[in-house]
């Protein structure tokens, strides 16, 4: 009996001292205004290609939206390159959002790239939100690789 009020005494000293390693702050569950999460993706061109082929136009469908598609169509050199920094940035959104609200599952059709009149990227998701969140997204590429991050604040 001793013991165990003295492990009780020390527990709650140390989340006192440690207040972010308690189990009121877990991340199991949403996380509050503020929260901030980050994601990368990179995709290596020729494993993209490989998937592409493989997948054929189910895999472009279940990917990719009509938008997305169409901008990629219209630059017929680098069209690969454009459709895998796409991936990629999808990739590294749903990592991003899962961070903030693991309960928020996202289909990568959900997640949309498109460019603004100065052609940057920008995200639109296409879910019911559970919370309004702002997403920033920066792409990459080069002969062979495509590169992506996001972060996502609420």
């Amino acid at each position: 009996w001793g013991l165990s009020r003295r492990l009780k005494r020390w527990r709650r000293a140390w989340v006192r001292r440690n207040p972010m390693r308690s189990p009121r702050h877990s991340t199991k569950r949403p996380l509050g205004r503020g929260t901030i999460g980050c994601g990368v993706d990179v995709v290596e061109l020729a494993r993209f290609q490989q998937a592409m082929r493989r997948g054929g136009r189910a895999f472009m469908r279940r990917i990719f939206t009509e938008q997305e598609e169409a901008y990629a169509r219209a630059r017929p050199r680098t069209m690969m390159l454009h459709l895998a920094g796409r991936f990629a940035a999808k990739e590294a959104v749903i990592k991003a959002m899962s961070q903030i609200d693991p309960k928020r599952l996202l289909a990568m059709k959900q997640v949309e790239i498109r460019n603004d009149r100065l052609g940057r990227p920008h995200i639109i998701l296409h879910d019911r939100p559970s919370g309004r969140v702002n997403v920033h997204v920066s792409l990459s590429h080069v002969n062979t690789v495509a590169v992506a991050s996001a972060i996502v604040t609420r």
